[in-house]
């Protein structure tokens, strides 16, 4: 075997090694991954706000259009503190006709 046939054969053995070190972290990597999925899948989800504000986006930024309860399924929007909620409403933003956060926030009369 001449010196340049020994080393091709040296760097096809570092090929195979490599090959083999790869296929290892993948393998530990997909474990991991499935590992993660279960733990997140137990993990309970975060409970939802107590209020939230849903907006719509305009030409000069976002605009409020209703105050929701928390757990109210018919409006999405980001989440605001009682006092906020409290304070959108009684600036005459308007209150979900469905889940009437102005009576629960004892607002109503």
């Amino acid at each position: 075997m001449s010196e340049l046939e020994a080393r091709l054969e040296s760097w096809r053995a570092v090929l195979a090694w490599l090959s083999w070190q790869q296929r290892q972290a993948e393998e530990k990597v997909r474990a991991l991954e499935a590992e993660l999925a279960v733990a997140q899948a137990r993990r309970p989800p975060p409970p939802p706000p107590d209020w939230k504000l849903e907006s719509i986006r305009t030409g000069s930024g976002a605009k409020a259009l209703s105050v929701h309860a928390g757990d109210c399924s018919m409006g999405d929007g980001k989440p605001v503190g009682r006092e906020e909620a409290r304070r959108l409403l009684a600036a005459g933003i308007a209150p979900c006709p469905f889940c009437s956060p102005e009576n629960l926030l004892g607002m109503a009369g």
